[in-house]
C-alpha cells in the first residue's frame, strides 16, 4: 500500500494521516475513510450469525445553568443566560425520566451505553451509581454538554480526553472506550487525539449502516461506530413526529437492516438514540416499551454495546476492511485529478442567435429595471401558457402520466473556499453548527455510501428509469460509484460544483460559466459523456443560469417546479454574445413536483411519512385520472430524492410501498429526464 500526498479540492494539499485508510485514492477532506460502497466491500458477521448488532443509546446530560460563552456557539440560544425553561426540561430527565426510562430498560433485558457527560457522575451520584449498578457501557459525552471541542486548540483537547478517563475511573473504576462528543462537537484533530487517548471507537460519523475504519495520524486503530440522528428522539420529537410514529420507524428501520443483512455486505448496526427529558416523559414511555418489545424479540438481532460492537470489528473485520478495494468498475482510461490538476474546459463553440419570444423584455431591464406591466411572464425565459388552453400533449403509447425520478448526489465540503455560497435552511443535522458540522458532512456521505443502492433497488424493482444528478466534487471523487450508476443504465445530470458552493445571482457571468464547465467536464472524464441535463444545486439559479447552460449545451432542465407538462425554455439571445451551439437541441424544462421532493416534505416542511406516501401516491392518481380525462392530455411526476434522506431503511420502505401503488395504476410512462425532454420536444408549441 503506498503513501502518496492527496488534494484536499479546496486549498491546495495536505499531508496524509499515517493510518490505513486516508492514504488510498479518492478520499474526501477531511482524509479519514476511504470510500466503499455498500454493493461491494467484505462481508461481516456478528456472534450466533446475527444479522443486526443493536445498541440502545440513553444520553444522560448535563447542561450547565449558566455556561462560560463559547466563541463560536451559543448554548443557550432561547433567551440571555439563563433559560430556565431549557435548563429545567433537561433536568427533569435526570430526576425523574431517567428512572422511569431504566425500569423499561430494565424490563426487556437491555445493555445499554450510555453516552454520559461525566459530570454526571459529580452532579448526580445515583444516577451514575444507577448506571454502573446496572452494567451499562459509559460512552463519554464530554464533561459538559454545554462545553464543545470545536473552540479548543490541541493542547487543550488532549487534556480533555485526559479529564473524561481519569474521571470515569475514579467515578466508576471503568475504562474509557469511546465517544460521542459534547453535542457533536469535533475539531480536524478529534480522531488522532480520541485514538492517541486510547479509546477504540468514535460515534460522530452518521454516513453507514457497518462499523468503518477511521485513519489517524499515528496509525492507531479507530472505528467509527454508527450513531443515529434518525432514530433518535431529539430530532424526531422536534419534527412534530409523534411517539407512534418513532415506534414504527424504529420497527422499519430494523425490518428493512435484516432483510439486507443476507447481502454480500454481511451484518448491519442499528442504534436508537433515547433522552431521559424527552423519551422518560409519562406520555411517552409505553411507547419505548412497544418500541423494545419489537426490538429485542428477534433471534437474529444482536443486543450489545457500543463497545462490544467495536471489539467484534476490530478483531474480526478491521483489517480486512482496510486493505478491502472494491472491483474496479469500467471506467476511461484516464488518470484521477485532484485540487487544480482537472481536465480543461471544453471549448464550446457558438452558434448563431436565435430570435427571443414575443412580449419578453431586454436583459438589462429585466436584471436591473423597473416593474414591467405589461402582458405575459417577467423574465425572458418562457411565455405565459395556461394548462386548460393548450393543445393536447400525450406520453408513448397514450399513457396520461410519466414517472421520472431523480436522485441527489452532491457534496457539502469540509472547508468551502472563502466567500461561497451556501443555503442558510440546508438540510441535515440538528442544526447549523461550527465547523467541523459532523451531523451534515457525514450523513450526506451516507447517501454515497449506502442509501443511493437502496433507492436504486426501489427504483429499479418498479422499473422507474433513473437520472442521478452529479456535482463536480462527487464526480472527481466518487469514480468506482459514477461508473457503477452508468452501468446500471443510469443517466447522469450536472449539479454544479458543490452544495457549498451554490451559483447565485451575486456570482460574475465568468465565475457561473466556469462553474458549469468545470461540473461538465468533471462527468465527461468520469464516464466518457459529457451530461445533457442539469438540476443546479439546491435547486437554486442566477438570472443567467438557462442561457449559460445552453450555451455550455444542456438542453434539459430541472429546476422550475412551474408545471405539470414540459415546456420551451427559450434562452438563445438573453445574455448579450451567449448562444446555444449549432446543431444543439432547444431547452426543455421539466418541472419537479416540489410537494412529493424529500427535502422539502420530509425536511422543510416536517410532513409525516405517512403523509409523504399520500403526497405521492395521491398526486399520481389525480395526475393519472386528468391526464386522461382533460384535454391537456398528460402530466408529468419527476420525484426528486436524497440517498442520504429517503435512502434511510425507515423512508425507503415507505417509498418503495408508494412507488408500487403509483405503478399499479397502469399506462404509466417511465424515461430519464433526457428521454422525457427529446419526446416532449416534438410536441410542444
Amino acid at each position: 500500500m503506498h503513501e502518496r500526498t492527496i488534494a484536499d479540492g479546496t486549498d491546495g494539499s495536505v499531508e496524509p494521516a499515517l493510518g490505513l485508510i486516508a492514504p488510498l485514492l479518492d478520499t474526501l477532506p477531511p482524509h479519514r475513510v476511504r470510500y466503499l460502497p455498500i454493493v461491494d466491500r467484505p462481508q461481516i458477521r456478528w456472534p450466533n450469525d446475527a444479522r443486526v448488532a443493536l445498541w440502545i443509546a440513553p444520553n444522560v446530560e448535563h447542561y450547565e445553568y449558566l455556561p462560560p460563552r463559547d466563541p463560536q456557539r451559543n448554548t443557550w440560544t432561547r433567551s440571555p443566560h439563563p433559560d430556565v425553561q431549557g435548563y429545567g426540561h433537561r433536568d427533569y430527565g435526570n430526576r425523574v425520566g431517567f428512572w422511569r426510562m431504566a425500569e423499561v430498560l430494565d424490563r426487556f433485558g437491555v445493555a445499554a451505553t450510555a453516552s454520559t457527560n461525566l459530570a454526571v457522575f459529580d452532579h448526580y451520584p445515583e444516577v451514575g451509581a444507577a448506571m454502573v449498578e446496572r452494567g451499562w457501557e459509559i460512552m463519554s459525552h464530554g464533561i459538559y454538554n454545554t462545553r464543545y471541542l470545536s473552540s479548543m486548540d490541541e493542547t487543550a483537547e488532549r487534556a480533555f480526553y485526559i479529564e473524561c478517563i481519569q474521571r470515569l475511573r475514579s467515578h466508576a473504576g471503568l475504562a474509557l472506550r469511546g465517544m460521542l462528543s459534547p453535542a457533536v462537537s469535533n475539531t480536524s484533530a478529534t480522531p488522532d487525539l480520541m485514538a492517541e487517548a486510547g479509546l477504540i471507537y468514535h460515534a460522530d460519523w452518521f454516513h453507514d449502516d457497518q462499523p468503518v475504519p477511521l485513519a489517524t495520524r499515528g496509525g492507531q486503530r479507530l472505528v467509527s461506530i454508527p450513531y443515529s440522528m434518525e432514530l433518535n428522539d431529539v430530532p424526531v420529537f422536534a419534527q412534530h413526529f409523534g411517539a407512534a410514529e418513532f415506534v414504527a420507524i424504529a420497527r422499519a428501520q430494523l425490518d428493512v437492516l435484516r432483510r439486507e443483512a443476507d447481502d454480500g455486505a454481511g451484518g448491519r448496526v442499528m442504534c436508537v438514540a433515547l433522552h431521559p427529558y424527552l423519551m422518560g416523559m409519562p406520555h411517552r414511555i409505553d411507547a419505548l416499551a412497544a418500541m423494545l418489545e419489537h426490538l429485542m424479540s428477534h433471534d437474529d438481532v444482536w443486543q450489545a454495546t457500543a463497545g462490544q460492537i467495536a471489539q467484534h470489528f476490530l478483531d474480526h473485520h478491521y483489517d480486512e476492511f482496510a486493505a478491502h478495494q472494491p472491483e474496479p468498475a469500467t471506467l476511461p482510461d484516464a488518470t484521477p485529478t485532484r485540487g487544480g490538476n482537472r481536465p480543461q474546459a471544453v471549448v464550446r463553440q457558438p452558434g448563431v442567435q436565435q430570435s427571443r419570444p414575443t412580449g419578453t423584455v431586454p436583459p438589462a431591464a429585466y436584471e436591473f429595471g423597473p416593474a414591467q406591466h405589461q402582458a405575459g411572464m417577467d423574465h425572458p425565459y418562457y411565455d405565459w401558457s395556461p394548462l386548460p388552453g393548450r393543445r393536447r400533449f400525450e406520453w408513448p403509447g397514450g399513457c396520461p402520466l410519466a414517472v421520472g425520478a431523480v436522485i441527489v448526489l452532491d457534496h457539502v465540503e469540509w472547508a468551502p473556499p472563502e466567500g461561497a455560497y451556501s443555503l442558510r435552511g440546508r438540510s441535515g443535522g440538528l442544526t447549523r453548527l461550527p465547523a467541523l458540522d459532523y451531523p451534515q458532512l457525514t450523513i450526506r456521505e451516507y447517501g454515497h455510501r449506502v442509501g443511493v443502492f437502496r433507492l436504486l433497488e426501489v427504483l429499479e424493482r418498479h422499473r422507474v428509469a433513473v437520472t442521478v444528478a452529479v456535482d463536480a466534487l462527487t464526480a472527481e471523487h466518487y469514480r468506482w460509484l459514477i461508473a457503477h450508476l452508468v452501468e446500471r443504465g443510469c443517466e447522469l445530470a450536472g449539479r454544479g460544483v458543490a452544495a457549498t458552493q451554490v451559483i447565485t445571482s451575486k456570482n460574475s457571468q465568468a465565475q457561473e460559466r466556469e462553474a458549469i464547465a468545470r461540473c461538465i467536464d468533471a462527468i465527461e472524464f468520469a464516464c466518457g459523456t459529457p451530461p445533457t441535463a442539469w438540476f443546479s444545486a439546491e435547486g437554486v439559479e442566477s438570472f443567467r443560469t438557462p442561457a449559460l447552460l445552453a450555451e455550455a449545451g444542456i438542453d434539459t432542465l430541472l429546476d422550475w417546479p412551474n408545471d405539470e407538462q414540459p415546456l420551451l425554455m427559450t434562452p438563445d439571445g438573453v445574455l448579450a454574445g451567449v448562444r446555444r451551439p449549432d446543431g444543439t437541441a432547444q431547452m426543455v424544462s421539466l418541472p419537479l413536483f416540489l410537494e412529493s421532493d424529500d427535502e422539502f416534505a420530509l425536511w422543510h416542511r416536517r410532513v409525516s411519512l405517512d403523509g409523504w406516501h399520500e403526497i405521492i401516491t395521491g398526486a399520481a392518481a389525480r395526475m393519472h385520472r386528468e391526464g386522461a380525462e382533460q384535454a391537456a392530455g398528460g402530466r408529468l411526476l419527476m420525484l426528486t430524492l436524497r440517498p442520504w434522506l429517503a435512502g434511510q431503511p425507515f423512508r425507503a420502505h415507505v417509498f418503495d410501498d408508494a412507488l408500487a401503488r403509483v405503478t399499479a395504476l397502469g399506462s404509466v410512462h417511465t424515461a430519464t429526464a433526457s428521454q422525457l425532454a427529446r419526446h416532449a420536444r416534438t410536441l410542444v408549441a
